[in-house]
Formats: C-alpha cells, structure tokens, sequence
C-alpha cells in the first residue's frame, strides 16, 4: 500500500515554489537559530566544566548571535570592498576575455563547441561586477527579515516547547525535536569547519598567484562546499576560468586548476568522509535528485538547504512506524 505522503508531494512542491518569498527566509533563520542556539549551549557546558562559571542561557545565546552578525558584517564589507577595487579593471578583464575567445575560435578543433562560444563572447565584465554587487546587496537587505524571524523564535521558544509538553503526552515529539536540533547542529559544526579549511585553503592559493577575486573565491568556497557534487564543480572552474582571464598565460591557470582539485579531493574525499560520513546516513542519488529540485525552486539559497533538509527528514520519517519505510529509502545503509 503506498502511504499517503507521496500524494503530498505534489501539493509539499508547489508550496515551496509559491511560497518561497516567506518560507526562504523563514527556513534560513530556523537553521541559524538552531545553530546558535546549539553553540550557545556548548559554550554554557564549556564555561561550567573548564572555568566552573555559570552564565545565563539567554546571555550565551546574544553572545553567539553577535558574534555571528559581527562576522556575517565583515564579510560582506571585505566582500564589497575586493568587488569594487576590482570592478575598475573591468576594461582589462575585458581586452583579456575577447583575446581568450577568439584564439579559441580560431582553433578548428573546437567548432563543436561554436555555438556555446558564441552565447557568452558577448559576457559585458562590468555589467558582470554590478551584477554581483547588486546581488549580494539585495541579500544583505534581505538578510535583515531574518534577523527578525530569528527574534520571533527566540521570542516564541519558551511558549512552543510549553505548548509541545503539554500536546505531547509520551514526549515522542519532543524527542524528535531534540534529535533534529543535535544532528543539524552536528553537521553544520563539522561541515563549518571543513569549509572553513576549504575557503583558506582556496584564498592563500589565490592570493599567493597574485589573484585579484582571492576574496571573493574563497569565501565562495567556504559557501559552495555545503552544496553537495555541484558546488566543489564550481569552486573549481570559476577560479580557474577567471585566473586564466586575468594572466592571458598557461602557468598560473594549471597551477589554480590542479591546487583547487587537490584541495577538494583531500578535504572532499579524504577528510569529510572521515569526521562526516558517520553523522549523514543519506542516499547520493537521493541528495542529487532534491538538490536539483531546490535549486530549480529556490536557487542557490535552496542547494544551501537541500542536505539540511533531508537530514530533518530522514530524521522525523525514522520515528514514526507508518513513516519509517520511506526514511529506509531516503537513507543510504539503511535505519536502526
């Protein structure tokens, strides 16, 4: 008999396509809430193991969220600051560009590829650098709404797990909360800190070639490392792509090229699979297909949250005996 939850896909897809201008926002609070609210917890149990101090719930957790805003500030300063310093030299990248696309359509052995050289020959790099500004601006101010969602949880936490204990007689759900919260928690920690690694890593090598987008790739690292398959791809080649634009030689691309690949490959294949493959239990094919599906409905933001998303699903399907064959589907080696 097929459960009830697969005729719910349908209507689960279209809420998330037209409900994306509220449920975007909302769902990128929810996930930092439960970060910060996780961090601000460890940091209360290291205060009281390490130096016997008791501090407040409450003041933890605004230390943490302060810390954090501080750090999304300064980036998006840094960020802006290496866009604008390098949108002057746009003329350059320009020259460089066309110089790059004619040398290959003069190669014969390249026509295969024609048409796609002549769709991006006509790439305008300063409209280019405005674009990206007026992207991560508009973030930046959209960043704010989120700020305010996460005011409301925090407001509404105390009232949801009251009404939860009181809706809740057997604590199953309460449980499950508490599941969700510690594996998301764990992933993000663990994923922050190899893609903490992967971000330096790609910024000293570009800096060290003398890269003028050092900054701007490897922050994009840092973010493109949670998009599963797809993002290291790009952490890759737009480095590469905008390092041979810039130097019009062999040498410092190859050099780019193959550091980057070396660099996702030991991290990517080597150390994550080592500290993070034993907290994700989910199916590669399965991850591939909703990635595709939230990038279609909410674009990179969505790609961002496609394994988070599963994880929370993997875990609430897993706990509930009518829904547990399909968290054996989603999963990879299967459920306890």
């Amino acid at each position: 008999m097929i459960s009830p939850i697969f005729f719910l896909i349908p209507l689960i897809l279209l809420l998330l396509h037209y409900g994306k201008f509220f449920l975007v926002p909302l769902s990128i609070s929810l996930f930092i809430f439960i970060v910060i609210k996780s961090i601000s917890t460890k940091l209360i149990d290291l205060f009281r193991k390490k130096i016997n101090i008791q501090i407040n719930k409450f003041f933890s957790f605004i230390l943490v969220f302060s810390t954090f805003f501080l750090l999304f500030y300064f980036t998006w300063e840094v960020l802006k600051f290496n866009i604008l310093n390098v949108s002057q030299k746009a003329n350059l990248y320009q020259e460089n560009f066309i110089f790059i696309i004619r040398k290959i359509s003069e190669n014969s052995l390249i026509q295969i590829i024609k048409p796609l050289i002549e769709s991006i020959e006509n790439i305008n790099f300063g409209n280019l650098f405005t674009l990206i500004l007026s992207s991560l601006t508009s973030f930046a101010g959209s960043f704010s709404l989120v700020l305010i969602y996460i005011f409301f949880f925090i407001a509404e936490e105390k009232f949801f797990i009251q009404k939860l204990n009181q809706i809740s007689s057997n604590k199953k759900t309460l449980q499950i909360i508490k599941k969700v919260n510690l594996d998301i928690f764990n992933y993000f920690q663990l994923k922050s800190l190899t893609s903490s690694l992967t971000g330096i890593l790609t910024f000293t090598l570009l800096f060290l070639i003398n890269c003028d987008l050092a900054i701007l790739f490897g922050i994009l690292a840092f973010f493109l490392n949670f998009i599963p398959f797809l993002g290291s791809l790009l952490a890759v080649i737009f480095p590469f792509i905008f390092v041979s634009i810039q130097f019009l030689e062999l040498l410092q691309p190859l050099i780019v090229l193959f550091s980057l690949i070396f660099i996702q490959i030991l991290i990517g294949n080597i150390l994550e699979p080592k500290i993070i493959g034993k907290s994700l239990n989910l199916s590669p094919l399965i991850m591939i297909i909703v990635l595709s599906i939230m990038g279609k409905l909410w674009g990179i933001i969505g790609m961002f949250l496609s394994v988070p998303f599963l994880v929370v699903l993997l875990i609430v399907l897993s706990n509930f005996k009518s829904t547990k064959k399909i968290a054996l589907f989603i999963s990879e080696r299967g459920i306890s």
